[in-house]
Order: C-alpha cells, then sequence, then structure tokens
C-alpha cells in the first residue's frame, strides 16, 4: 500500500532528524537533505509538532529537532501524525448490499491495508537510519 505524499514527506524529515538527533536541523538544511519542498516542509511537520514528536525553535538557531526516541517511534505513529490510511469499514457500494459485510473486493483492499498497517506499526525509525561502516545492514523485521 502506498502512503500518501505528505506521509512520504513526513517519514523523510523524522528519518533524518533522527539521524542527527540531538541537533536542531534548520528548515533549509531539512529541506535540501530530505528534498521536502521548503514551502511545505512546515505543514508536513506540523502535526509532529503539534502531537510532541518534533520540537520547533523560532531565531537565530532556531530549528527543528526530534522529541521522541527513534527506537519508540514507529513508522505508523508518523503516518497516523500527518496522514493516517484510510481503512475500509463500510461497503462503497452501500448499506445493505452485502449484508453489512466487506464484499471480497473491499475485504482483500481492507487486508492489504491492515497488512501494511502491521508492518508500519513493528518498523521502528531507528531500523531506518543509515548503518555506520562496519556494521550489518539489519532488517527491521527480524
Amino acid at each position: 500500500m502506498a502512503v500518501s505524499q505528505t506521509a512520504d514527506y513526513a517519514l523523510r524529515a523524522v528519518v533524518w532528524l533522527a539521524h542527527h538527533h540531538g541537533q536542531t536541523q534548520t528548515a533549509p538544511q531539512l529541506a535540501e537533505a530530505t528534498g521536502v519542498p521548503t514551502s511545505y516542509l512546515p505543514k508536513v511537520l506540523q502535526p509532529l509538532i503539534r502531537d510532541g514528536l518534533l520540537r520547533a525553535q523560532r531565531g537565530l538557531h532556531g530549528g527543528y529537532a526530534l522529541v521522541r526516541d527513534p527506537a519508540l517511534l514507529s513508522v505508523l505513529d508518523i503516518i497516523n501524525c500527518v496522514d493516517p490510511m484510510p481503512r475500509i469499514h463500510a461497503c462503497p457500494l452501500g448499506p445493505g448490499r452485502h449484508h453489512d459485510e466487506l464484499c471480497a473486493l473491499h475485504r482483500l483492499l481492507d487486508g492489504a491495508t491492515a497488512e501494511a498497517e502491521r508492518r508500519f506499526a513493528e518498523t521502528h525509525i531507528d531500523a531506518l537510519l543509515p548503518v555506520s561502516p562496519g556494521t550489518r545492514d539489519a532488517d527491521p523485521h527480524d
């Protein structure tokens, strides 16, 4: 399942900030490093700031910093904060068409979303950080 562009941008920013955990990154630094348009960056990061995942500081030494431990922050936490994946709770064909159950098609589609959510919940941000030289790449799902 694909995530929205907003969720993708938020994940890029959070992974970059986690890689530089404890350091404040300016908006231009963050935008250049992640490929997120500078003009769109505040909109992407605002929900993360509001929910206490990031800190924003204005002024000469201002910028953005990750507040939460990347080992305790899942990919799903970020997605749900900025743009949750839509789930199918009722058949789009209307009530009564399938006796209040999802048809086979919509069960399949919702099941794929549920599986993606499960994988995203199991994957923590620290598993997405660049690996230091001399360490092996670890599968975040081992």
